[in-house]
């Protein structure tokens, strides 16, 4: 995502400086853009487009400075002020009301009484001119509020049905654990009963007893250890991600891990993190199990916008229609609001790209 930032700004700054050119022409008392102009231009582009998606406040602020600083220096004004306005936008809708209110409040008064001393010599109703202004801008952040009360209400939606599947799953293993031990606990007391009535009178049944309370204990314990290995590797976030990897190495796998630096904006819900390790999970199974001798690609990056997983390999790819483990990751990742890209790489080979919402708490 920072490549596509760095092109929407270079983009924006390209299209403001093109827009000044044509307003300079329509304006008097303005100073000619200029070198240091374009600068300034190109500075508010940037900081407007470049950090906006994980810190808006600090873009919004820059944003602001910048056209403040470019329309007290005398140069045209118009296309450059949509730098403020995009800065309103991200910020209302990346933050919640009570902090993206205050904030573009804030940056309007500035916009406002910088754009009034600018324009000053130019209009016939300098003041007129301003209170528009601030009327206009008061749009994208009505529109950024909006998007940010439907994302909210999106990301309950996916809590819900997140929550919804938790209760099932709970629902599924109280019903493993008591088809498991239920069977060996009523062997068990059953054994049991018999060796107390005949403990006197027939010792060999009372072996034959206790043989089997060994053999049903045993039983039950293994497959409640089992369920419970499930369980608490379910629970695994990407912390376990190198771990993982590591021991899959040791199986003879070699794995290239790249972990980007997650960018500030708060930790990973916890269904998230949870979902993005079993995707790296069942990708590298998979590759053990259809691949092949090959090596394997794992990628795993956050940016504001949520968490990118990516697993590819060179081997043969995955035969025939998609399996249960694939249908079950794709099930794990929409549930949690995310999407997933599975199918064979140019040149031979798999891919799994899923894209999971940035969900914080």
């Amino acid at each position: 995502m920072r490549w596509l930032d760095g092109v929407l700004a270079a983009a924006l700054a390209g299209c403001l400086v093109a827009g000044t050119f044509l307003a300079q022409s329509a304006q008097t008392h303005v100073r000619t853009l200029d070198a240091v102009g374009i600068v300034l231009i190109v500075v508010a582009a940037g900081v407007t487009v470049g950090p906006r998606r994980v810190a808006p406040e600090w873009a919004l602020a820059g944003g602001v400075a910048a056209v403040s600083a470019y329309l007290l220096a005398g140069y045209p004004y118009g296309s450059v002020q949509l730098c403020m306005v995009i800065g309103m936008f991200e910020v209302a809708r990346l933050r919640p009301p009570r902090i993206s209110l205050p904030l573009c409040g804030i940056a309007a008064v500035v916009a406002s009484v910088t754009l009034l001393v600018r324009v000053a010599p130019d209009a016939s109703s300098p003041a007129l001119l301003a209170l528009a202004w601030t009327g206009w801008i008061v749009l994208p952040w009505s529109l950024g509020a909006l998007g940010y009360t439907r994302r909210v209400a999106r990301d309950r939606e996916r809590r819900d049905l997140v929550a919804r599947a938790a209760i099932e799953e709970r629902m599924r293993i109280a019903a493993e654990v008591h088809d498991v031990a239920g069977h060996g606990f009523a062997v068990v007391a059953m054994q049991a009963g018999v060796a107390l009535v005949v403990f006197d009178e027939q010792p060999d049944q009372v072996r034959a007893s206790l043989e089997a309370i060994k053999a049903a204990s045993a039983e039950s314990l293994a497959g409640l250890r089992g369920m419970l290995d499930a369980v608490a590797r379910d629970r695994t976030g990407l912390a376990g991600v190198p771990e993982l990897v590591e021991r899959v190495r040791a199986g003879g796998l070699p794995v290239e891990l790249e972990l980007e630096r997650m960018e500030p904006g708060g930790e990973i819900d916890g269904e998230i993190d949870m979902v993005a390790f079993r995707v790296v999970q069942e990708s590298l199974t998979n590759v053990l199990r259809h691949a092949g001798p090959t090596r394997a690609e794992v990628r795993v990056a956050r940016d504001g916008t949520g968490v990118v997983v990516e697993v590819k390999d060179r081997g043969r790819g995955t035969p025939g229609p998609p399996g249960r483990g694939l249908d079950g990751m794709r099930r794990r990742v929409e549930a949690a609001g995310g999407t997933l890209v599975t199918g064979p790489r140019d040149g031979g080979g798999f891919a799994v790209l899923a894209r999971l919402p940035g969900g914080t708490r």
